[in-house]
């Protein structure tokens, strides 16, 4: 019966230890509309937008004239003026205009400059790999001209900035 006995104490001694907190909602804190930096982009031209201009393309405004061609190891010297009219358009001896792409080759220091539908070439899409400062240096020698719809046509360019 003592055993009854003390087993009771401590069952009751060990519940009544144990406390449980009552906790209780609170109220979300209340903001500092002094201090409220939910519109920062106010202060921003456009709104805060991040303008498209931000990588200017250098060969745009530039004129080239393709001096000379070697196409299948036959050569011509067409004398083709190529003008950069904007970022993603270009223009043949003033005619219609074009679409091409100037973006960095990763791995390397070249450049891969991309005419779309260049006539002077024969009319197909093209890709040219030139050299980093071709812009600054004003001419693109020997550089090797990849149709992208026909591998097997072998062109070799030098155009000159004028």
């Amino acid at each position: 019966m003592k055993t009854i006995f003390y087993l009771l104490i401590t069952l009751f001694i060990i519940f009544s230890s144990c406390k449980k907190d009552n906790i209780e909602p609170t109220s979300p804190k209340k903001t500092d509309t002094t201090n409220n930096k939910t519109n920062w982009y106010d202060n921003y031209v456009d709104g805060g937008v991040i303008p498209n201009n931000t990588n200017v393309n250098p060969i745009v405004g530039t004129k080239w004239i393709l001096t000379k061609v070697m196409i299948n190891y036959s050569i011509s010297y067409p004398n083709d003026t190529i003008e950069f009219v904007s970022s993603t358009q270009y223009k043949v001896n003033s005619g219609s205009v074009r679409t091409y792409s100037l973006y960095n080759i990763t791995g390397s220091t070249n450049k891969c400059l991309t005419l779309n539908y260049f006539s002077s070439f024969g009319g197909s899409c093209y890709s040219l790999t030139v050299g980093c400062y071709f812009i600054s240096d004003g001419f693109i020698n020997n550089a090797e001209a990849t149709d992208l719809y026909n591998s097997s046509i072998h062109i070799i360019a030098w155009f000159q900035k004028i």
